[in-house]
């Protein structure tokens, strides 16, 4: 089986640049307080940037991390923007630390750091994460049929409930089904958590 590291990201994601924001974005914005200058926003794995750019329309600062720079060469296109994405091009779990932050969002990435990149990475994101901030995260399950690769993280229930206790989950999906990944077929065991950080 391929490693994740020969994945074309370029590739997938110019073919992802066209989709619109998730709903979980609104949502986020939501439960942190709504629309508005000052709020700043994480997102890890930024990829093409559907929602960076979401965030950064209703007048949010987002700091987008993604070892692809497809999002850098959209933001020529979208300076009417009322807020400002700061793109980082940048592995996360190499961050030693993150800007403070009222929302930190990733969509399907965090497991792609690996095992080891997430279990460092993710306390560097709570502490960014303001008391009270928002977490609205999709972490991999252990039925996901990438959980048979050392390079993807999978976590059990009991794991995923130990990395939130030090949060009030507001909403929680799970999406337990076969589907595509861009270059084939793939079952998706995604756990999408929205949740609030206790002060």
């Amino acid at each position: 089986m391929n490693s994740l590291a020969t994945i074309d990201w370029a590739a997938y994601n110019a073919s992802a640049a066209g989709r619109p924001a998730r709903r979980i974005v609104t949502r986020a914005i939501l439960a942190a307080g709504g629309e508005g200058s000052g709020k700043v926003a994480l997102d890890i794995g930024a990829g093409a940037g559907a929602d960076s750019l979401e965030f950064a329309r209703r007048g949010w600062t987002v700091h987008a991390y993604d070892i692809d720079e497809t999002l850098s060469h959209r933001l020529i296109e979208n300076r009417r923007m009322s807020g400002e994405v700061v793109f980082h091009h940048a592995d996360a779990s190499l961050e030693d630390s993150f800007p403070r932050a009222d929302v930190i969002y990733s969509s399907d990435a965090l497991p792609m750091l690996g095992p080891e990149g997430l279990e460092r990475a993710w306390p560097r994101l709570v502490d960014a994460l303001r008391p009270g901030g928002i977490m609205a995260v999709d972490l991999f399950g252990e039925q996901d049929t990438w959980a048979e690769r050392p390079d993807v993280a999978t976590l059990s229930t009991a794991q995923i409930s130990s990395m939130f206790s030090r949060f009030q989950i507001l909403e929680r999906e799970v999406r337990d089904e076969d589907g595509r990944f861009f270059d084939g077929k793939k079952h998706w065991h995604v756990i999408t958590t929205l949740a609030r950080k206790r002060a």
